[in-house]
């Protein structure tokens, strides 16, 4: 399962992989930024306990600060903690990568920010 922020285009975003079994592509936070996907986690665990039954997940972001933690369930302590401040505006999206899953009740929060306008 993934979730998926700052994100500007297919080649510029964030994303957090919630794997079974973490390794360096998986079960980590990760950066695209015009190249291959770059492991930005400080911090993760063993990997994500999936079972068939609901879970929770959350993403808090800073963009100030660049301090990234993701929750899995326990909404106490962080399964995974990054610091980036790569992208500073972007769209937020969930979803999953080869495997299937549901989701309910998303919600997000945050200050709205305006694309920047790029001169062409």
């Amino acid at each position: 399962m993934c979730l998926f922020f700052g994100f500007q285009d297919p080649a510029h975003l964030y994303y957090v992989h919630l794997g079974k079994k973490t390794d360096d592509q998986a079960n980590q936070i990760f950066v695209v930024n015009n190249e291959p996907r770059k492991k930005i986690s400080t911090t993760t665990t063993a990997g994500t306990p999936w079972t068939d039954d609901w879970h929770h997940a959350r993403v808090i972001r800073k963009v100030e600060t660049g301090a990234i933690q993701v929750f899995f369930d326990d909404m106490e302590k962080p399964a995974m903690t990054a610091t980036d401040k790569t992208f500073a505006w972007g769209q937020v999206g969930i979803g999953t990568f080869d495997d299937t899953g549901n989701f309910d009740d998303v919600t997000v929060y945050g200050k709205k920010v305006e694309r920047p306008k790029t001169s062409k």
